[in-house]
Order: C-alpha cells, then structure tokens, then sequence
C-alpha cells in the first residue's frame, strides 16, 4: 500500500508531501504551523461534505482529492503510533472497567473548578467558540453512526439522536439551542475585542476534525462509536462547569439551556451508550473490540491536548 508521502507525490504537489512530512513525523517533535494548516484543511473539507442540500454543488466528492487523501492517511498513522497497545482491553469483559477508567480520564476536573468558579466571561464565551467546533455538527454525527447499525445498537442511537432533534420540538433542537448560546458569546467577544486568532491552533481542528473523519468515513464506524460514547460518558461535568460559570457572571438563563439540559441528558446518553452500543458490539470480534477502544483511547489523547491549549488561551486573556 502507498504511504501518504507517496500519494502526496503522485499528486504533483513537493510542497504539500514536504508539509505532511513534518506535520506527522514519523518520530520525533512536529510543526504546530504546518500541522495547523493540514488540520485546518481537512476540516474544511469535512464540514463541506456535511453541507446541506442547498450546498450541494460545493459539496466534495469523498475521497476525490488526493492530497485529503493523503493528509487523512498521515494524520490516522499519527494517532495511532501514539497509542499504547498494551492498554487496549483484550475481551469484551475488560471492557467495562477499562472504558469507565479511561472516560475517568477525560472529566477535566481541574478545568471545570476554574470554569465554575475562576474564569472570565472572555474566556468562557472563548471556550464556547472553540465547543462550536464540534458541538455545531453533533446531530448529524449522531445521524452518521446510525448508518449499517442493527438491533439494540440502532434503538439507542436513534432515540440519542431524537433527543438532539429536541424530540420534535424545533425550538429544542440541541444544535440549534447550542447556536443561541454562541450567538451571545460571539458578540461578547466582538465587544471585548478578542481576536478569535486565538482558537487557531492544531489541537482546537484535531478536536474538531476527528470525529468528523470517524462519521464521515464508513470504515472508521467503530471508531466513531468508541469516541462519541466516551465524549457522552465524560461530558456532564464540564457542562454542569459551564452552567456554574455563567451563572456567576451573569449570564441570561436562555443563553445556557443547552448546557443545562446536557447536564442530565449526557449522564444518561452515557449510560444507555454502554449498555445498548458497546455491550452488543465489543464481543463479536477481537478486530471490532481493538477499533472501539482505539475510538475512545485517540478521542481523550486528542481531547485532553485539547482542553490544556484551550485553557492556555484562555487565560492569554486576563
């Protein structure tokens, strides 16, 4: 099979196989810029291909472009070398344990006592910006992985994704809530003059772009669920975090719905992702076992390097 390096080759493009080079080293440290640059294509490109049917003459042909392509492989290969394989479950019942302790891993405690009790309403409407990232297309995530499921796995998906259709209520619609939250960020921060330069940086679009390749790409289905249900499982406490910061500071209660419902609908989205998605799944093969727990395990590498730039940037503010 073709390195990405070579596929980058055969598209004409030197500089683009030299940005990839050093964007995904093989060993050794990487080029943030270049790594930014890569990332921040690819997301683009996933979002594009996620564009409505209004959108439909802009939207890419999947895998029609080979520096994407090749980009994709490298950054995949990437991820992959940084995990440990020896802390991957081996059965279907280590599972349980090794999911509850590794998602454990991914509630940013430190982070939510400084959202909830220390932040800035610069810096909270800044982390906002950067949740919109991901937060903005959930609910056709969630509709991507419901594709070829079966049974159980497809009930919990879908009564999931009914609930971020708000339960047929539009105005309950979760990223629509999510959009009326931001709305009132982004002004604060136009207000305040605060450059959104400064969500540029490569682990705001790895963060991003990572699911969005998981969804989009079937093969990577697993993956997709393994990452999606740690975020489910893990991501009650930052919201409870948010909605305590915002309310010491101020903030309208209608601008913090969504965070408020997420609270309580995450705690049990995670719950019922276990027992209805991964319990089905992580006993039909030792392949589909290692996919999911590859899932989880680059989704909170990639989301804790996330929450530590962010926090930076954050308090760049002050």
């Amino acid at each position: 099979m073709a390195t990405a390096f070579a596929v980058a080759q055969d598209t004409g493009s030197d500089s683009l196989a030299r940005d990839i080079e050093i964007a995904f080293p093989a060993s050794g440290p990487h080029d943030r810029e270049i790594r930014l640059k890569l990332l921040r294509r690819l997301h683009a490109h996933y979002v594009a291909y996620m564009g409505g049917p209004e959108e439909f003459s802009v939207i890419p042909r999947l895998n029609h472009d080979p520096a994407i392509t090749a980009i994709e492989d490298a950054w995949l290969a990437w991820e992959d070398r940084q995990v440990d394989r020896e802390d991957l479950p081996a059965t279907g019942a280590e599972f349980r344990d090794w999911f509850l302790t590794t998602a454990d891993r991914h509630t940013q405690p430190e982070f939510c006592t400084y959202l909830a009790e220390e932040a800035t309403l610069d810096e909270i409407a800044l982390f906002f910006m950067g949740e919109e990232l991901v937060d903005s297309k959930f609910d056709d995530l969630m509709a991507l992985v419901q594709i070829g499921t079966q049974g159980h796995t497809k009930l919990t998906i879908a009564e999931n994704y009914w609930d971020e259709m708000g339960e047929g209520n539009i105005e309950q619609v979760h990223t629509r809530m999510f959009e009326h939250s931001a709305r009132y960020m982004r002004a604060h921060l136009d207000k305040s003059g605060v450059d959104y330069a400064n969500l540029h940086f490569p682990e705001a679009y790895e963060n991003a772009a990572l699911l969005l390749q998981y969804g989009i790409h079937r093969h990577l289905n697993p993956r997709a669920l393994g990452a999606m249900g740690v975020l489910e499982q893990s991501a009650s406490p930052r919201f409870q975090a948010m909605v305590d910061g915002c309310l010491r500071l101020g903030v309208p209660a209608d601008v913090i719905d969504y965070q408020r419902i997420h609270v309580h609908v995450d705690a049990d989205h995670g719950a019922e992702w276990f027992e209805g998605v991964f319990v089905p799944l992580v006993d039909h093969s030792p392949e589909l076992l290692r996919e999911i727990s590859l899932g989880v395990l680059t989704r909170v590498r990639v989301a804790n390097g996330y929450y530590a730039r962010i926090w930076d940037a954050m308090k760049e503010l002050r």
